[in-house]
């Protein structure tokens, strides 16, 4: 018999390669938090025992990839006739691992703590990280678990422009998602409301009206406003007389047929790093229909994302996995359509008590609305 160790994200990730790698016989013998020097590697120790095939070499399990991200093996050769204290030093770490699997599961007031995090809509493999770290904890069951899920939300905070500062921000993303409107909140309640300058400019293609549309609302607010059709030519405009104060970047809604558009716009954020690239999707959108989006923006070097209609959506879940996969921050919420009342600052405790209220059917956000005149 053998133990093998491999460096995972979680422990089904781990599970699967070792499955697949050392056969079904496979038994996971403990997980505990990888070392600082590997954690290049994965989050996670993960380490099974085996016995190897008469026609399997060493070098048929060297390396692989668990959840995604390279896992070293370290194996320990195990004499069978002579190791009845190791077999049964496996055996005491298996019974170890059950014990805290099941603290867990009674921390959560619940026989299934896996089924308790995936009914809130919770993807398996992070459901699975939070019962490997919900052991270890004291405290009030939800509590735990709303600190734990807030722990994996990314929240990159918005900091307030300094005098004499400039910051370019550029709103991307899907046709219809709210782009220009997300904009014109982000100018209202965070520039204009602090007497900060800015000025908007309409980049790409868009479609017919939207650029009329935000010249009224320029017109408006009393800042200056430029449609630009070409990439080349917002970059000239960028290089032109100093600005002191936020630029803002209104980008046509992108679909999957406007790849030479995309492939333009995402060349000229690649040049111009110190632009804050805002990937804009809706709340209510499926978790596919996001994960599928942030690949499809990836050229896009999106810092930042901005998640819009938080208030027609009782499921936050497919936000959390999100963040939680592709570890991009969120830095507001649009809470509805009230300019500019309905774009907050996220809150990553806010947002895990949402997913985890009442079984995956979240409470409604507190959305502040504008009185009618």
């Amino acid at each position: 018999m053998e133990t093998k160790s491999y460096f995972a994200s979680s422990v089904p990730a781990a599970l699967e390669i070792a499955r697949r790698e050392l056969g079904p016989e496979a038994l996971l013998v403990g997980s505990r938090p990888a070392p600082p020097e590997n954690r290049q590697f994965g989050r996670l120790e993960v380490t099974f025992a085996w016995n190897q095939r008469p026609d399997m070499s060493r070098s048929d399990v060297h390396g692989s990839l668990a959840g995604g991200r390279q896992g070293r093996g370290t194996e320990h050769a195990l004499n069978v006739q002579s190791s009845s204290a190791e077999i049964e030093d496996i055996r005491r770490q298996i019974k170890a691992l059950r014990t805290v699997v099941g603290r867990a599961a009674t921390a959560v007031k619940g026989p299934d703590i896996l089924e308790r995090l995936t009914t809130a809509g919770l993807d398996p493999h992070l459901a699975s990280e939070l019962i490997a770290e919900a052991g270890s904890l004291t405290g009030d069951p939800e509590a735990r678990l709303v600190g734990l899920l807030e722990k994996h939300i990314h929240v990159a905070p918005f900091a307030p422009l300094r005098s004499g500062e400039n910051r370019t921000l550029a709103f991307v993303g899907p046709p219809g998602r709210g782009k220009s409107t997300s904009l014109v909140k982000f100018a209202l309640s965070r520039a204009l409301a602090n007497r900060t300058p800015v000025r908007i400019y309409t980049a790409g293609p868009h479609a017919v009206g939207d650029s009329d549309k935000m010249a009224r609302y320029c017109s408006v607010l009393g800042v200056p406003h430029q449609t630009i059709e070409s990439i080349p030519s917002l970059e000239l405009a960028l290089r032109g007389e100093a600005w002191n104060g936020f630029t803002l970047i209104d980008t046509p809604g992108l679909s999957p047929s406007d790849h030479c558009i995309t492939t333009a716009l995402g060349e000229f954020l690649h040049r111009r790093r110190e632009i804050e690239t805002h990937l804009v999707l809706r709340a209510e959108s499926q978790y596919a229909d996001m994960l599928a989006a942030t690949e499809r923006f990836a050229s896009l070097r999106a810092g930042r994302l901005l998640f819009v209609g938080t208030d027609e959506t009782s499921n936050y879940s497919a936000m959390v996995n999100l963040i939680a996969r592709t570890a991009i921050p969120v830095t507001f919420e649009g809470t509805g359509p009230s300019i500019p009342e309905d774009l907050v600052d996220a809150d990553a405790a806010s947002l895990a008590g949402r997913v985890l209220a009442q079984r995956g059917q979240a409470a409604a956000p507190k959305v502040r609305r504008a009185v009618a005149a």
